[in-house]
C-alpha cells in the first residue's frame, strides 16, 4: 500500500507504520531518528519535507549530508519521490556569490555542511528563512565538525531540525552531545527486534571467515612485537607505563602515557622527557607496521616501512624512526620482506568470495570494504584481473602519497557506473561506509574488522536494503583482527543500551501529539502514538523564533547594541581559510558579524584595511621562529598593514621548547620595535575573539587614517595602477593585485558592477557597494 500525500508522487513511497509514527513525532520537535541501515530513514525525512512544504510554502528547507555523492543522491531522490520542485545541489564546487543567488531563488537546498558553514558565517544566507534542516549522517555533530556550528546557529531561530542516524556511537556522553548540539528534544529509535519494524526487515546473512599468516609472515610480526616490547619496557622504566606485562600495553595506554609526557614537557620538565616522547612516538609507530603485517599484509608493510626509513635517514630525521630502523629486528624484517613475494592470505580469500558469488549470480553487485588505499589498490588490480569481474576504486578526493583520489564526478560516476552494471564490483574505503543507497548490493566483504561500531554499523548496512543480502568478515587468525571484530560487537549492544536509556531519560520533557494536521495519513488511530500536553510550544517551535520584544529597562550593554541596528550593517571580518574550523572563527559567529572566509597571503584576519591579526599558538610562536618563517611573516604584515596585530594564544611560551629566553625576548623586542607590531597575550580562542572582536568595534569610532602609500614618483607603471586602485575602499594590496589581475586595467576595475566586483576573490557585498558609492 502506498503512502498518500499531496506533495508526495504517486506510488514512490511505501507505506510503513514505523515510518509514519516517527514521522510525525518528527514534525512536532526537533527528533534524531536512530534506524538500522536499509529501513528507510531518508523515507521518513521526505514525509516531514513534504508537510513542512505544505504548511509552510514560503520558507526553505534544508537537507545536508557528509559527503558529495550523497549529496547528489538526495537531491536525485527527492526530485524522483516529491512534487517540491528540483532541489539545488550546494558544494564548494559552486561559487559562494553563485550559492548567495541560487539561495535566493530555491527553497530546496542539498548541500555539504562545510559550504553552508561558511555562507552562514559570511552572512550570504539566512537561516531565519529556514522551517526544516536535515542533517544526514548526524553522528558526525561533534567536536569542529560543521554541522556542531549550524546546528548551534540554526537552535537561535527556533526552527525545526530533524537528525538521521543508523550508527550514533556507544558512548553516552557523545550521543547527549550530538543531541546538545543539534537541538534535539527527542529520540526515535527502532531495531530490528521492534514489532512495528521485523515485517520489513530482509534477512541478511553474516558469516566470518578465518584465515592464518604464513610461517615467514608469523615470524615478521614476531620481530615487530619484539622491537616493541623493548620499547614499551624502556616506556615501564621512566614510569609512564604501568603493568608487569610489556606484550599486554595497548595502544590507547601509550596514548595516554604520550600525553603525560607531553604535558610535563610543556609544564617545564627535564630534558629526558624528550627521549621518554621519542620513545612513545616510536611505539606507536610499530604498533602502526605490526597492524599493517596482522591485517594488510606483507606489500603494506613494506610501503610503510620504506617511508620509516625515509623519515631516519633525511636530514633532521626523527630520533624515533632512526631507533627503529637501526634495531637488528627491524634489519631481520626488511631482508624477509625483500625476498618475500606471498601476499597476505586474505588477498587471495576475497578473490574466491567474489568470484564465487558472480559465478552464481551473474547480475550480483558486491562491495569490498578496506581501511587503506594501498589495500584498496592492490585488491582492485587482483580482482581485475579474473575474468567476470569488473572492479571500480572508490575513494576520497584527496591525494595521498602518490595515489590520486577521485574527483567529486569521478565518484559519482562510480556510483552510477556500479548500479547500472557496467562494473560488478566497488572497492571501497571509508568514505563508502556512508549513506550509499545502492538496493540492489548482495554481498559486502569486510577484509578487515574495524573496532568501531559505527563504522561496522554503516559497512554491513550497504546490504540486504531491498533484498536479502549477505556479509563475509575475513578475521587473521591470531591477531588484532579478531579484538577488532569483538569490541566492535560489543559497543554495538552497549550503544542500542544506552540509545533506549536516552529516550527514556527525555520522556518527562517532550511527548508528542498523535494528530498530525494537514498531513494525508490513513487510520491515524491505527499507529501507537503517545498524546502530547499542549500545542503551543509546537506552534512557537513550527512558526519560528518568538519575535516579541521582553518588558523592562534596557541595559546600557543591551542598548548600545540595538540603536541603530536597522540601520546599520552587520560589520565584517575577512578569514582566512585554515582559520575556519578554530574556536576562534566559531566564537566570532556568535556575534553580529559578516565573516568572509577566503585565502589570503598575509595575516589570518582582516579586521579592516589598516588592521590585521596574525594568530599563532604558544607552538606555532616557537616553530616559527626556530625555521624563520616568523619575521617573514612579520616583514609582510608590516608592509600590507598600518596597524598589524600578532596574537600569541596559550600558555608556557618560556617552557614548551628547549629554546633560551633570551631567544625569545630577542624576537618579542624585534617585533615591536623593528616592525612597530604589538603582541598581545591571549589565553584561548574565546579570547583571542573577544579581542579581536574589540578591535572590530574600536575601528568604528576611530577616524580611519588611509593606508601607508608609498612615494608615487618611484613607482612603475603597474605599480601605479595599483596604488590607484589600492585608494578604493578596503582594498588592501593583495586585493588590488586580484582585481587588476582580474580586470585588465584600471578603467575595467572602476567600471565594474556590483556583481563583477564581488566574482574577485576576497570582495565581498559590502566592500563591493563600497566601492561602487565611492566611484559614483
Amino acid at each position: 500500500m502506498a503512502f498518500e500525500h499531496t506533495l508526495v508522487k504517486e506510488g514512490m513511497i511505501e507505506e510503513r507504520a514505523y515510518q509514519i509514527n516517527i514521522a510525525r513525532a518528527a514534525q512536532y520537535s526537533s527528533t534524531l531518528v536512530v534506524l538500522p541501515t536499509g529501513m528507510g530513514k531518508t523515507i521518513i525525512a521526505f514525509m516531514v519535507m513534504a508537510e513542512r512544504k505544505k504548511r509552510y510554502p514560503d520558507r526553505k528547507i534544508l537537507f545536508m549530508a557528509p559527503t558529495k555523492p550523497l549529496v547528489h543522491q538526495h537531491a536525485r531522490d527527492i526530485e524522483d519521490m516529491l512534487k517540491i520542485g528540483s532541489p539545488t545541489v550546494f558544494t564548494g564546487e559552486v561559487s559562494p556569490e553563485k550559492r548567495m543567488k541560487l539561495w535566493k531563488d530555491n527553497d530546496v537546498i542539498v548541500s555539504t555542511p562545510q559550504v553552508i558553514r561558511n555562507d552562514v558565517m559570511a552572512g550570504r544566507i539566512d537561516l531565519e528563512e529556514v522551517s526544516l534542516v536535515i542533517f544526514d549522517e548526524a553522528h558526525r555533530a561533534t567536536g569542529g565538525y560543521a554541522y556542531c556550528y549550524i546546528g548551534e546557529k540554526y537552535k537561535d531561530t527556533g526552527g525545526l531540525a530533524l537528525g538521521l542516524t543508523a550508527s550514533p556511537g556507544s558512548d553516552i556522553e557523545r550521543i547527549r552531545e550530538v543531541c546538545e548540539v543539534l537541538g534535539f528534544e527527542n529520540v526515535e529509535i527502532r531495531t530490528k527486534y521492534d514489532p512495528d519494524v521485523i515485517n520489513y526487515i530482509k534477512k541478511r546473512d553474516i558469516q566470518w571467515i578465518e584465515v592464518e599468516l604464513t610461517p615467514k609472515q608469523k615470524r615478521v610480526v614476531k620481530l615487530l612485537k619484539k622491537v616493541l616490547e623493548k620499547h614499551v619496557k624502556k616506556l615501564q622504566h621512566h614510569g609512564f607505563l604501568t603493568g608487569r606485562n610489556p606484550k599486554a600495553v595497548s595502544r590507547k595506554k601509550i596514548l595516554e602515557a604520550n600525553r603525560r609526557i607531553q604535558a610535563q614537557i610543556h609544564g617545564g620538565g627535564k630534558n629526558s622527557l624528550f627521549n621518554a616522547a621519542s620513545l612513545c612516538a616510536g611505539c606507536l609507530k610499530l604498533d602502526h607496521a605490526i597492524d599493517q603485517a596482522e591485517t594488510q599484509g606483507p606489500d603494506a608493510l613494506r610501503d610503510f616501512l620504506e617511508k620509516l626509513k625515509n623519515e631516519a635517514e633525511a636530514k633532521g630525521g626523527t630520533r624515533a624512526a632512526s631507533r627503529i630502523m637501526n634495531a637488528p629486528e627491524i634489519k631481520e624484517v626488511m631482508m624477509i620482506l625483500a625476498s618475500l613475494k606471498e601476499e597476505h592470505p586474505k588477498v587471495q580469500k576475497t578473490v574466491d568470495v567474489v568470484k564465487e558469488q558472480i559465478e552464481r549470480d551473474g547480475d550480483s553487485r558486491i562491495i569490498v570494504f578496506t581501511s587503506y588505499r594501498f589495500s584498496a589498490k592492490k585488491l582492485n588490480r587482483r580482482l581485475a584481473s579474473k575474468p567476470g569481474l569488473l572492479p571500480v576504486r572508490f575513494v576520497g578526493q584527496s591525494d595521498k602519497e602518490g595515489d590520486k583520489g577521485l574527483k567529486q564526478a569521478e565518484q559519482v560516476q562510480a556510483i552510477n557506473d556500479f548500479e547500472d552494471g557496467k562494473y560488478n564490483v566497488l572497492v571501497a574505503t571509508s568514505i563508502g561506509e556512508e549513506g550509499l543507497d545502492i538496493p540492489s548490493t548482495d554481498l559486502v566483504v569486510f577484509y578487515e574488522p574495524v573496532a568501531s561500531e559505527i563504522r561496522t554499523i554503516q559497512r554491513r548496512g550497504r546490504t540486504a536494503r531491498k533484498r536479502e543480502g549477505k556479509v563475509i568478515v575475513l578475521i587473521t587468525k591470531g591477531t588484532r583482527d579478531e579484538g577488532y571484530y569483538w569490541a566492535s560487537k560489543n559497543r554495538e549492544k552497549k550503544m542500542i543500551r544506552n540509545l533506549y536509556s536516552l529516550k527514556e531519560g527525555l520522556k518527562d520533557n517532550f511527548k508528542v501529539d498523535s494528530s498530525m494536521d494537514g498531513m494525508q495519513m490513513p487510520d491515524k488511530d491505527k499507529y501507537d502514538v503517545v498524546k502530547k500536553k499542549s500545542k503551543k510550544d509546537l506552534k512557537k517551535r513550527a512558526d519560528g523564533p518568538d519575535k516579541k520584544k521582553t518588558k523592562g529597562q534596557r541595559s546600557l550593554i543591551e542598548f548600545d547594541e540595538v540603536v541603530g541596528n536597522d540601520k546599520k550593517e552587520a560589520h565584517e571580518i575577512t578569514v582566512d581559510v585554515r582559520e575556519q574550523n578554530s574556536d576562534v572563527v566559531r566564537e566570532l559567529s556568535k556575534k553580529d558579524l559578516n565573516i568572509n572566509v577566503t585565502r589570503l597571503s598575509t595575516g589570518d584576519y582582516i579586521v579592516s584595511q589598516d588592521v590585521a591579526v596574525e594568530r599563532k599558538s604558544v607552538e606555532d610562536f616557537l616553530e616559527s621562529l626556530i625555521d624563520g618563517r616568523l619575521f617573514a611573516q612579520a616583514r609582510s604584515l608590516s608592509k600590507e598593514y598600518i596597524h598589524p596585530v600578532i596574537i600569541i594564544e596559550g600558555e608556557g611560551l618560556y617552557r614548551k621548547r628547549n629554546i633560551d629566553d633570551r631567544a625569545i625576548y630577542g624576537a618579542l623586542i624585534s617585533l615591536a620595535t623593528d616592525f612597530k607590531i604589538p603582541i598581545l597575550p591571549s589565553a584561548d580562542g574565546k579570547e583571542t575573539a573577544g579581542l579581536i572582536h574589540a578591535m572590530i568595534k574600536r575601528k568604528d569610532k576611530k577616524k580611519k587614517s588611509g593606508r601607508r602609500r608609498p612615494d608615487k614618483s618611484t613607482l612603475s607603471d603597474r605599480d601605479s595602477k595599483l596604488f590607484i586602485i589600492e585608494g578604493l575602499p578596503n582594498v588592501s594590496g593583495t586585493l588590488a593585485q586580484r582585481l587588476l589581475e582580474h580586470f585588465g586595467s584600471v578603467r575595467a576595475v572602476f567600471e565594474a558592477d556590483l556583481e563583477e566586483l564581488q566574482e574577485v576573490e576576497g570582495i565581498g557585498p559590502s566592500t563591493a557597494k563600497k566601492i561602487i558609492e565611492i566611484l559614483e
